[in-house]
């Protein structure tokens, strides 16, 4: 990996730590985005987006509630999409490597926001003088440092460790590559069964079965299941539109 290409690749990981906070919901942590975009750093779009969408497939069903910390999947499916690319291999080693490194990632964030516990103290005292530049300032400053620790780490181990990556990858045996890859079959279908696990209902289980039933026995392309899929939610949405406008022509009567 060229020395620019590790530096695009560390500022990916480090604009993902912005969502949901600098940059709002704008889904660039998302495996699938990182993917395409570490793809097209380094000239391979298609296999990017194929190793990100596999690595949304798994992750699309963690998520943290309450105390429940969420994985860091930003840096964790940005590194790992391209430890993939680098090394020749696909998603398994993607998995292998992006998985650790989202935890590890999640723990260094945690720290890093404790630090931070400081710092809004100071921050306080700076408001009930009304100090608001200064304030101001201590934000800018705790976004630089977020993106500063990220960058850095990621630049690091891609760049100066893309070596090791390699000999480690290439030292594999062939029975671990087949488990691995074994293993990223199975850790999609979990993150998808996780994901059901949490939205699926009664009502929606008709739906489910149809989806399925189109995916397993017919030969049709996912842009077309999803092109049938947003045709029968749009159906479901005017026939509820009309049942809902029926009740209140009757109510104004």
């Amino acid at each position: 990996m060229s020395l620019i290409q590790a530096i695009l690749v560390g500022v990916v990981a480090a604009l993902t730590q912005f969502e949901g906070g600098w940059l709002g919901e704008c889904k660039l942590r998302e495996p699938v985005v990182t993917g395409f975009l570490v793809g097209l750093i380094l000239g391979d779009v298609t296999k990017g987006l194929i190793i990100g969408a596999e690595l949304q497939m798994m992750w699309m069903g963690a998520t943290g509630i309450g105390p429940t910390a969420q994985l860091n999947i930003g840096t964790g499916g940005t590194m790992g999409t391209a430890i993939a690319l680098t090394t020749g291999k696909g998603a398994e080693i993607a998995i292998t490597f992006g998985l650790p490194v989202a935890v590890i990632m999640q723990f260094l964030g945690t720290l890093l926001m404790t630090a931070y516990s400081g710092v809004m103290h100071h921050a306080d005292k700076l408001i009930d003088q009304g100090k608001d530049k200064q304030v101001e300032y201590m934000h800018y400053l705790c976004g630089f440092c977020d993106f500063m620790m990220y960058f850095s780490l990621t630049f690091i181990v891609m760049y100066f460790g893309n070596g090791a990556i390699q000999g480690i990858v290439d030292s594999f045996p062939e029975w671990a590559n087949a488990g691995m890859a074994a293993v990223s079959k199975i850790l999609p279908a979990m993150g998808f069964a996780l994901l059901l696990n949490l939205l699926l209902e009664k009502d929606l289980i008709p739906f489910f079965i149809l989806g399925f039933i189109i995916t397993a026995y017919t030969d049709l392309t996912m842009v077309a299941v999803t092109a049938i899929a947003i045709g029968i939610a749009w159906i479901v949405y005017l026939l509820k539109s009309s049942s809902m406008q029926a009740k209140v022509d009757e109510w104004e009567e």
